[in-house]
């Protein structure tokens, strides 16, 4: 009899062992992240970071695998592959699907903003007073939002040295969105909207003279290695977000997804403030060409006409467009103070 009821009491440990261990198996994450830029840059440094405290605040249980640039998806298709689940989280380019988040289209008009860190400061706030502001995705992009942020603004990164507006005539330039598109054109120049990865290659091959891009993209995507000189414009920034699929952030305890919410915005904010610091620490400083005074009060009247643009367009879809412009306009001049 003792013998029997070892043998089941050793039976019953071995049944609830094995429960415990496909329970947990059951319960384990596997994210899959892809890399924006090559091995080797502040952005893959950041990603594995991140990673490393996804992987921290879960306790182990989640376990996150990267993938080499474009291996998985095209960076222009990054929201629809997180929100399909071929990746879990992902980074959305908002500038790259034109048309699909015209909230972030007012933070990207030319000359509204100075600083990257006051302009996503003044966007946070916009939120909280015009809640559209944050209607950034909707229930059919399957994803959940982690962060939104305002990147720096963008420069002209050339071959050849442009010293004056007139010297951008008849060039062929990369942009990093279609408003910065817009400006060159109007400054004489043709312009397309380009990745990073797009622009390097078309810098290397001649096909085009230079990407009006932040610095990151200059350090992430190693623009460094294909351009000498550097006009200094801080036009149109870019924005973005950091997106999980619902599906995995929905596996998430509220502890975790609570601790998410909390080193986020630090952690992307830094890393971009970051980039832009390494991209020019190396270059010579003749090579970094401001615009006279003269050029640039005529490049900001230039630039007004797609303020009004903007606020049309909020307009037609039933939002204060001048309203929120205003305010947007008040707390950089606030913020800026400070």
């Amino acid at each position: 009899m003792r013998k029997l009821l070892l043998a089941g009491a050793m039976a019953l440990a071995g049944m609830i062992g094995a429960a415990a261990t496909t329970s947990l198996a059951a319960d384990t994450l596997e994210l899959k992240m892809q890399f924006a830029s090559p091995d080797g840059t502040a952005w893959n440094d950041m990603d594995r970071r991140f990673a490393k405290q996804i992987e921290t605040i879960t306790g182990g249980r989640a376990k996150v695998e990267f993938f080499p640039p474009n291996s998985v998806t095209p960076f222009k298709d990054w929201l629809q592959a997180t929100g399909a689940g071929l990746l879990d989280i992902g980074f959305v380019w908002h500038p790259i699907l034109p048309g699909k988040f015209p909230q972030m289209e007012l933070l990207s008009l030319p000359g509204l903003s100075k600083n990257q860190t006051i302009a996503s400061t003044v966007y946070w706030r916009l939120r909280e007073e015009y809640p559209v502001m944050g209607e950034l995705f909707s229930e059919g992009d399957n994803v959940v939002e982690l962060a939104t942020f305002v990147a720096m603004g963008s420069h002209l990164h050339t071959r050849e040295p442009i010293r004056t507006l007139a010297d951008i005539k008849g060039k062929v330039f990369g942009a990093q969105d279609s408003a910065g598109v817009k400006v060159l054109e109007e400054l004489g120049a043709s312009a397309s909207v380009m990745v990073g990865s797009d622009a390097y290659l078309g810098m290397q091959r001649g096909s085009i003279d230079g990407i009006l891009s932040a610095w990151g993209w200059v350090n992430n995507f190693k623009l460094n290695e294909v351009s000498t000189y550097h006009t200094l414009l801080n036009l149109n920034p870019g924005t973005y977000s950091t997106v999980m699929n619902k599906t995995a952030y929905d596996r998430l305890t509220q502890t975790e997804k609570d601790h998410l919410a909390d080193i986020t915005p630090l952690y992307f904010l830094y890393n971009t403030t970051d980039s832009a610091a390494l991209a020019t620490a190396d270059i010579a400083a003749e090579n970094i060409i401001t615009l006279s005074e003269a050029d640039q009060t005529d490049l900001a009247a230039k630039m007004r006409p797609q303020w009004d643009e903007w606020v049309a367009k909020a307009d037609a879809r039933g939002w204060p467009g001048q309203k929120i412009l205003d305010e947007a306009v008040r707390l950089m001049a606030l913020y800026d103070r400070n």
